[in-house]
């Protein structure tokens, strides 16, 4: 099976099962003890953005940022996420506007 992820993974019902977007595997919740925690997957909000701007103060400074448009839920597991090519893509999808840039400065 391909490590890149091929499909976007949907937000999982309460009770189903969560899968990794890149290798399948179901992954479990973290669990939390006195004295540790162990993390079985990591979750990425990503999508398509838009840059948008809002004032928080009629006088104040106008403020830009990025809207989601759309949600595409990455669900890692932790054997994926230790692959460098697995955090590099993770990185492109986080910050896709810095993704392009470099794109554009390799062109």
């Amino acid at each position: 099976m391909s490590r890149e992820a091929t499909k976007r993974s949907e937000a999982p019902e309460p009770g189903a099962e969560a899968r990794c977007t890149h290798c399948g595997r179901v992954v479990r919740e973290t669990i939390h003890t006195r004295s540790q925690y162990r993390v079985d997957y990591y979750e990425l909000h990503t999508g398509p953005v838009e840059e948008s701007t809002f004032r928080r103060r009629e006088d104040g400074p106008l403020q830009v940022y990025q809207r989601l448009l759309a949600l595409e839920l990455v669900i890692t597991c932790a054997d994926c996420y230790r692959e460098p090519a697995i955090q590099d893509e993770r990185e492109r999808r986080f910050r896709p506007e810095v993704a392009a840039v470099a794109e554009e400065a390799s062109a």
